[in-house]
């Protein structure tokens, strides 16, 4: 692995190890586990499949994006999907959507330029959850303080941006190409001519929409379904621990944690989501600290087991060799 990505998971290990020593100090862990062990398995066991069935529809979603590409069977662009989300798992400098290109170009010989602008254009559907938290703020009845108010203000904009340059990619290709090599006019000439070409290309995968306007709508569907999965497998959790919140509440909050995760973030979310589920449910939703940190740290173990598991199976039948590359520190874009 090279010196770089080393330093930067060390200290993002560093920083995770210190927010869970924090988390202990101010947890019950005999209570917490005791609260672990007396969950109800029946329901645990419905949020962990409909956990999987949101990853599922997502990639139901790529399927589409890349269709254009390749006729890539559902079966297998998950595969792909949960090879690259165990990849961002544990290595959080988004590789793993790198990976699932590397995927596609070993198993179907599609070039990976090719391929991530539908990966883009995918991640970029996900924002669409602030919208459905935008929405929900009425239905709340509550007050948003002034940092849950920056935060949103935050993502509103990642959220424009992102749509913008599709939306534009798909009607002013030449405008937007323009605009993306003039944020690297400062670069020497030999590197500038490399990255141009690399972003004409990259600009005419995102015109996917182009006469295709009722992929977007799909996609758009998608998208809100899996969010939907995504706050029921979340509620299910909470009626496991016999808590009986509203799903909106739910939704909304677990909506942030989800979008939060385009944030940096220690490997494996290592306390990061333990305190924001601290922060979103106990002092935004009055949910008591035990029961917050019992639900996140059961919620945490469990993904992690699903997330590892599925993903370790997948990169072997997809492709063992980009995690070696990857651990390597070799640019696996580049092959």
């Amino acid at each position: 692995m090279s010196r770089k990505r080393l330093l930067y998971l060390s200290l993002s290990l560093a920083i995770g190890l210190i927010l869970i020593i924090l988390w202990l100090r101010y947890t019950d862990l005999p209570d917490l586990l005791e609260r672990m062990r007396s969950v109800n398995s029946r329901l645990v066991l419905w949020a962990a499949l409909i956990y999987l069935s949101a990853y599922f529809v997502r990639s139901c979603r790529w399927n589409i994006l890349l269709a254009r590409q390749a006729k890539i069977s559902l079966a297998r662009t998950w595969l792909y999907s949960m090879g690259g989300n165990w990849v961002n798992y544990l290595i959080p400098v988004r590789l793993g959507e790198v990976a699932k290109a590397w995927f596609v170009k070993r198993n179907h010989g599609i070039p990976m330029l090719s391929v991530l602008p539908s990966i883009f254009i995918d991640k970029t559907f996900d924002t669409l959850g602030i919208g459905f938290v935008l929405v929900m703020i009425p239905l709340l009845g509550m007050q948003i303080s002034t940092g849950l108010t920056v935060l949103l203000v935050l993502l509103a904009l990642v959220f424009a941006v992102s749509l913008a340059v599709i939306v534009l990619s798909a009607r002013r290709k030449h405008n937007v190409v323009q605009l993306l090599q003039l944020l690297f006019a400062w670069l020497p000439e030999s590197l500038k001519a490399r990255i141009n070409s690399y972003i004409e290309i990259f600009v005419q995968g995102l015109n996917i929409f182009e006469h295709h306007w009722t992929q977007l709508l799909y996609a758009v569907i998608l998208t809100a379904t899996g969010i939907l999965l995504d706050g029921l497998y979340f509620h299910l959790l909470f009626r496991a621990f016999g808590i009986d919140y509203t799903f909106v509440k739910v939704l909304f909050g677990y909506t942030l944690i989800n979008l939060s995760y385009a944030l940096p973030q220690p490997p494996a979310q290592l306390g990061s989501n333990e305190w924001m589920m601290i922060i979103i449910f106990s002092v935004g939703f009055a949910l008591t600290r035990q029961d917050a940190s019992a639900i996140m740290a059961f919620a945490h173990l469990l993904t992690a087991i699903l997330i590892g598991s599925l993903g370790l199976l997948a990169i072997f039948l997809s492709g063992r060799k980009v995690l070696i590359d990857i651990f390597r520190g070799e640019k696996i874009y580049e092959q």
